[in-house]
């Protein structure tokens, strides 16, 4: 890997990082404004995936020209074991991603499940009500299918929230599980002492990546849960707390960093 190569996947690392913040900043702000929230979650979902493709060359290259110039540098088998940590956490986090869209899939079942009782037992309480309506449908006064349909609903309700609860606990454990790999990466970094400037720079530069994308990704990730919940935008707003305090001693962007406290505190509270 040539120092040439490593700087060109670290202005592209650069660029990503200046749009996953203006993305997420984008996305913040809309948040005050709901009609405005689709287009800008379609520019963040964009943007986090041209930040995770430049994060995976920044990575190649940075790997690369690390082995390179450390190939007889002490320290080389701890940055081994190092990565084999980071490797084992990344599959970590690809475990419970998979984890987090089975919950995903499951309550939106539960929801079209809930809304079809709901609809049933709004429309069949007035009509069986009808002696007229008894009798043609066969059924007598006695008849349980209104209890039936609201024991459904309720479970229905129960398993939402138990799939909710569930959902933020994973959420939880992705964002543990990301910031370990970080922690293991930077780790097996420092564990090779003889670096160019231009690979510490490159490090840097990729934990800056790094955190910006993954605060990207939760926000998204919270606004599509809002978005099918269609309450407000609770979860939204508790990621773009944590990601405003993570960033805000962390990006060099001064305006950004204050756009996004702006937004934050132009939402209503945690519901």
């Amino acid at each position: 890997m040539t120092s040439t190569q490593l700087a060109s996947a670290l202005e592209v690392a650069s660029a990503a990082t200046s749009r996953a913040l203006q993305a997420l900043v984008a996305l913040a702000e809309a948040l005050g404004t709901p009609a405005a929230v689709p287009a800008a979650r379609d520019e963040a979902e964009e943007a986090a995936a041209e930040a995770e493709e430049a994060l995976k060359g920044l990575d190649a290259a940075l790997a690369a020209a690390l082995t390179a110039k450390a190939v007889a540098t002490p320290g080389l088998e701890a940055r081994g074991i190092y990565r084999v940590l980071e490797a084992l956490s990344n599959a970590g986090v690809q475990e419970l991603e998979r984890e987090q869209k089975r919950n995903r899939r499951q309550r939106k079942l539960l929801v079209v499940l809930r809304n079809f009782a709901l609809g049933l037992l709004l429309l069949c309480t007035p009509l069986l009500s009808l002696d007229a309506v008894r009798e043609a449908l066969g059924v007598t006064q006695e008849s349980h299918l209104v209890s039936c349909l609201a024991t459904v609903l309720l479970l229905c309700q129960v398993a939402m929230w138990a799939t909710d609860r569930s959902g933020h606990h994973l959420a939880a454990a992705i964002e543990r599980q990301r910031h370990q790999a970080t922690r293991y990466r930077h780790l097996g970094h420092a564990a090779v002492t003889d670096v160019t400037e231009a690979t510490r720079a490159a490090s840097v530069a990729q934990g800056m990546l790094e955190e910006v994308a993954n605060h990207l990704h939760d926000l998204v990730e919270a606004v599509e849960r809002d978005l099918t919940e269609a309450r407000g935008f609770p979860d939204s707003t508790r990621a773009l707390g944590t990601a405003v305090v993570a960033l805000g001693t962390v990006i060099q962007d001064e305006e950004g960093a204050q756009r996004l406290a702006r937004a934050l505190q132009a939402l209503p509270g945690e519901v």
